[in-house]
């Protein structure tokens, strides 16, 4: 029989009750300070390698910034995975099986991360060949990634105690695992590269220490939410709920890999245009990705909702709750537009000091800018959908991203250079979007009426 009664730590919060707007609000805030702080440290990082080092040292640690998103993306899906089943297993008030859900989600995804990470130190160096690595910086990026790679286990734990709080509607935890490891790794980037005077393995050094203590904060808070402490029978293994969790988990891992691939090809293309492009490139991505973090923290925030309430069978507050996401999903695509088109130049200057590759990057964060609406939209619904668990349609999507990013970049880039991989990111942000879009409603009519 089911454990239903039993009381949730004071840490959780119930998103199935209360006004949606507030409860939104209230989980969006800590989430977006997550991810800013995240992104925030990640462009300081850039900042320190590039000003501290040089400008194409900071070209080989954003070379491999679409190789660290094809193998953590994978990871960090099927992690989602776990994390969709604890919310709505949370919903529904069965901590039994949210119990069992966590050790079947840690076995399956830990066996994946460290295949994952025996087959990407192998094969890493004929990756950054066929991505077309300029020969300046091979070293430089190859020593990187392998460092980060070696670390690969530690990342999974983080990002596994990270999915479980936010699951049971902690988002305040984890914001404080991440302003603590940014100041950690700023702190380790000065010393390890201007007093050290260490290279990018410093920067890599110090991301991995950061993380160690983030991952540290998270379980020692876990330790003390009543509902996950683990029993003897919680460890017995259910090959229904492993695959249960593979499940979900997959779809969303392979729509992050293809989305990396997709991402990976466009490095491709963007190594081909010579060293300038891949410095501008580097550093636009840093740009767009910091800006883009307060929609990141909505679809975050609307996984975690959906899932309680999908678990709790309240539809009826899914929709409600979703309009209330999309109205702040308008006003940060709006904001995020107004940077890009009107400071591009100003943005580009944080992390780069030649003029010539600072006006390259302008120009690609114009484009970005103009259809900045469309990635902010594609995180809110593709996050609702992932959070109800239906992770199928999402995925395909990835492959539509993959297909726009590929056809675009042969179609032009050989016409009108860099600018061709600008459109090819917006190409793909809006064909991903318009699926989503329209599955999404499509599902939540369905359910209604069901």
């Amino acid at each position: 029989m089911r454990e239903k009664k039993t009381v949730p730590n004071i840490s959780t919060k119930n998103m199935t009750i209360g006004a949606p707007m507030a409860l939104i609000v209230a989980y969006f805030l800590p989430v977006l300070g997550s991810t800013i702080f995240q992104q925030l440290y990640s462009i300081v990082d850039s900042i320190i390698v590039g000003k501290g080092i040089d400008d194409y040292a900071l070209a080989a640690v954003g070379n491999t910034g679409s190789i660290m998103f094809f193998i953590f993306g994978f990871i960090m899906g099927l992690s989602s995975g776990m994390s969709v089943l604890m919310s709505q297993n949370f919903g529904a008030k069965d901590y039994e099986k949210l119990r069992k859900t966590i050790t079947m989600g840690f076995f399956a995804c830990g066996l994946v991360t460290i295949t994952i990470m025996i087959l990407s130190l192998v094969f890493i160096k004929n990756i950054l060949f066929l991505l077309k690595t300029p020969e300046e910086i091979m070293g430089q990026s190859l020593l990187y990634i392998i460092i980060i790679l070696l670390g690969l286990p530690l990342t999974f734990l983080y990002n596994c105690s990270s999915a479980m709080l936010n699951a049971l509607g902690d988002s305040k935890t984890p914001l404080g695992a991440v302003i603590i490891a940014s100041f950690i790794n700023v702190g380790l980037d000065i010393l390890f590269i201007f007093a050290f005077g260490m290279g990018v393995e410093g920067a890599a050094f110090g991301t991995l220490i950061a993380q160690l203590f983030s991952l540290i904060y998270n379980f020692v808070h876990l330790k003390n939410i009543d509902i996950i402490k683990l029993k003897k029978e919680d460890f017995i293994f259910d090959f229904g709920l492993v695959l249960h969790v593979i499940k979900i988990g997959v779809p969303v891992a392979f729509m992050n890999s293809i989305t990396a691939i997709g991402c990976l090809l466009l490095q491709y293309f963007v190594n081909s245009l010579g060293i300038l492009c891949t410095s501008a490139y580097s550093a636009s991505m840093r740009i767009s990705q910091f800006l883009v973090q307060p929609s990141t923290a909505v679809g975050l925030t609307m996984n975690t909702y959906a899932g309680q309430n999908y678990g709790a069978g309240r539809i009826d507050r899914i929709k409600e709750g979703l309009g209330c996401a999309l109205r702040i999903s308008l006003i940060i695509a709006a904001i995020g537009s107004a940077l890009l088109i009107f400071a591009p130049r100003m943005l580009a200057r944080i992390m780069l000091s030649d003029s010539e590759i600072i006006e390259i990057a302008a120009g690609y964060l114009i484009i970005r800018g103009i259809m900045n609406w469309t990635i902010c939209l594609l995180f809110l619904y593709r996050g609702t959908l992932q959070g109800m668990g239906f992770t199928f349609v999402p995925m395909i999507s990835g492959v539509l991203e993959l297909v726009a990013r590929v056809v675009v970049s042969v179609l032009l880039v050989e016409r009108i250079g860099f600018t061709a991989i600008a459109l090819a990111e917006v190409s793909a942000f809006f064909v991903a979007l318009a699926l989503n879009y329209i599955y999404l409603k499509y599902r939540l009519r369905k359910l209604q009426s069901a």
